[in-house]
């Protein structure tokens, strides 16, 4: 199947590399996804918490290794983002939406993108060398020769913690930024907007919140994915571990902000 999907790029030129490839590349990371998934439930005993162990670390490495570094990077962008937002709407005089500015714009999109560019440049480079690295060195063929599942051993647990960790992250993320924000509003502009903090927990419906648990998991999810997927395609040479992180990293972001076009178009319509 892969073989037909690198023919017919070949046999249509320019545009089947421009329209084709990338189509079939998703095709196959999907489907290398939910393989991934089905071994990883076929081979986890509900009860049993060894069964966990590789989830947890994954969880552990993606999540609570980072919280320093996100709740630095979200208290500056509380001031470049969120504190802009309410000084821009202070000075026109629409403070009307201000709540629904803020939500939309720090909750549903540059919450979720910052924090998904966190975790590709952290997690998903390190996932595709350690991966890489092994596979060269016969790790991986060692361990399938002892009847080990790679799918239920590595890539799953990979798929199911960045995703998890994506979507608290951005909700760590989020909440820091919004009350920076709103906390040196109320000391730059007026007191007045520290009742923003009861506001905005009050402003999220039902459908944005959905959308932003949906659009977070699918960031995480799709990060490991791709991650996973060209740490495997590393052969025999040292030199394609380099490679097949940078193309692991370009089509990650390519896929969140293709992600995050769709889930926008989804709230408009």
């Amino acid at each position: 199947m892969t073989q037909i999907f690198r023919i017919f790029p070949a046999m249509s030129g320019w545009a089947g590399k421009l329209f084709l490839t990338p189509i079939f590349y998703i095709v196959n990371l999907t489907t290398f996804s939910l393989l991934a998934l089905r071994d990883w439930k076929r081979y986890t005993p509900l009860l049993k918490k060894d069964s966990y162990r590789n989830l947890v670390t994954q969880m552990i490495f993606t999540g609570v290794d980072a919280l320093p570094a996100i709740a630095l990077l979200a208290v500056i962008t509380g001031f470049i983002f969120t504190f802009r937002l309410i000084a821009i709407v202070d000075s026109v005089g629409g403070s009307d939406d201000l709540v629904n500015i803020l939500v939309n714009v720090i909750g549903l999109e540059i919450g979720p993108l910052i924090t998904a560019f966190i975790l590709i440049s952290r997690t998903g480079s390190a996932i595709v060398v350690d991966i890489g690295n092994m596979k060269l060195h016969g790790e991986i063929e060692g361990l399938e020769y002892l009847s080990i599942n790679i799918n239920h051993f590595f890539v799953g647990p990979r798929l199911l913690g960045c995703a998890i960790s994506q979507l608290a992250l951005t909700v760590y993320y989020t909440t820091i930024t919004m009350i920076t924000g709103v906390v040196i509003s109320s000391f730059m502009l007026s007191a007045e907007y520290l009742q923003l903090l009861s506001s905005l927990s009050t402003a999220i419906s039902p459908t944005m919140l959905l959308a932003f648990v949906i659009k977070n998991l699918s960031f995480g999810f799709m990060i490991a994915a791709a991650a996973c997927y060209h740490g495997l395609k590393v052969v025999k040479s040292p030199t394609e571990v380099p490679q097949q992180t940078q193309q692991a990293i370009t089509n990650s972001l390519i896929t969140i902000f293709i992600i995050d076009g769709f889930m926008g178009l989804a709230l408009l319509a």
